[in-house]
């Protein structure tokens, strides 16, 4: 099969696009087993970069997504199968993998089969919690790591889940007990909501404290960018872009890297030469693709905040949203004006600029209302 180009799911391989200093900083702190959280709007590519990371060093390796889990028992289970997964993949052959397993689970309320080279767990109830469980078998992983004399990378994705989950803080604790302590576990922490993530590890009150090495994913710049796109298009079309295609590309996107590449994707689809014509028409149509997901979305936010996200993405350039100018055309007080960017900015629509100033995160909004 051709490999997809441009793909709007993990970016990987030649895909893959930039992210030298944080692909530097991810990489040794994977080696040195320090804890890293990583911050980033939604889709700007966090799993992709620790999974281009994991494939650069080929070590044992569990992804544990924590979205869909509803209570503890479930980010137990969750937990138990992804270290599961990677106790199974510690070993080269088949038969010393059983027999590994079927050790490290002796003792504990789990029984499991294999399916192929996968190992599948059902946890049986128990009257003990799922804290402790957790912490029991971390300590047992990082044990078998230190006798094994290897490494292993636990990447926990929408972590915020655990706070919203437990509050008592006993499975953060659970593993703030491991991570600080093992030379042999890296832990990776990533999630969707930036402010409840800040809350669980930037928190004094809270277990998971400072323990966190932090990486802030922003958007890849147009210098990043141009190269990687252009070699892409020779690939393609035997030829590069034209600067004033290459540019259309970025305004409309804003390099918003889930953007980029759904645009980018669209764009490749053609057997004729992109311009900035054929640019503008691809966005444009996939703007009105998206418009009553986009509605549907701002439809749960507040009416101020509905309203003031609208007026940004009508007003925005040439006016921010304290200014008296835009206080005065859209009729907002500066106090409510506030409160909606304030929560806008928490609830990850709106972001500030390097030049602090307030856009808005995701460019389909922008577009669907711009003047």
């Amino acid at each position: 099969m051709r490999a997809e180009i441009f793909p709007q799911g993990l970016a990987l391989g030649q895909n893959f696009c930039n992210r030298v200093v944080e692909q530097e900083h991810l990489l040794q702190n994977i080696q040195d087993a320090r804890a890293t959280l990583l911050m980033s709007p939604r889709r700007y590519g966090k799993t992709s970069l620790v999974t281009h990371i994991i494939n650069k060093l080929n070590i044992p390796f569990a992804g544990i997504d924590l979205y869909s889990e509803l209570d503890e028992a479930e980010i137990q289970n969750s937990i138990l199968t992804g270290i599961g997964k990677l106790v199974y993949s510690v070993e080269s052959t088949t038969t010393k993998a059983v027999k590994l397993a079927t050790e490290f689970f002796s003792g504990l309320n789990v029984s499991f089969r294999y399916q192929g080279a996968e190992i599948e767990l059902e946890l049986n109830k128990s009257k003990q919690s799922s804290a402790k469980t957790i912490l029991s078998v971390l300590k047992k992983l990082d044990e078998l790591l230190i006798k094994k004399k290897k490494k292993a990378i636990l990447f926990f994705d929408e972590f915020q889940r655990v706070a919203e989950i437990s509050t008592s803080g006993t499975i953060e604790g659970s593993i703030r007990h491991i991570a600080q302590q093992s030379k042999n576990i890296a832990f990776v922490f990533s999630g969707s909501n930036r402010r409840l993530l800040e809350s669980m590890f930037y928190d004094s009150k809270k277990p998971l404290y400072k323990l966190c090495d932090r990486i802030n994913l922003d958007r890849i710049s147009k210098v990043d960018y141009e190269p990687f796109i252009q070699n892409l298009a020779k690939t393609k079309w035997n030829k590069i872009l034209d600067q004033g295609t290459l540019d259309a590309i970025f305004n409309f996107t804003e390099c918003h890297p889930y953007y980029v590449n759904v645009l980018c994707h669209k764009l490749w689809l053609f057997k004729e030469f992109p311009t900035e014509e054929i640019v503008s028409l691809t966005w444009h149509k996939y703007v009105v693709e998206e418009k009553s997901n986009i509605l549907s979305e701002i439809d749960l936010l507040s009416k101020n905040q509905a309203k003031l996200l609208i007026a940004i993405a009508k007003y925005g350039d040439e006016m921010q949203p304290m200014s008296k100018e835009f206080l005065s055309l859209t009729a907002f007080s500066l106090s409510s004006a506030s409160q909606a960017v304030d929560i806008l900015c928490k609830k990850d629509y709106l972001y500030l600029n390097d030049k602090k100033q307030y856009r808005i995160v995701d460019p389909l909004i922008k577009s669907l209302f711009q003047k």
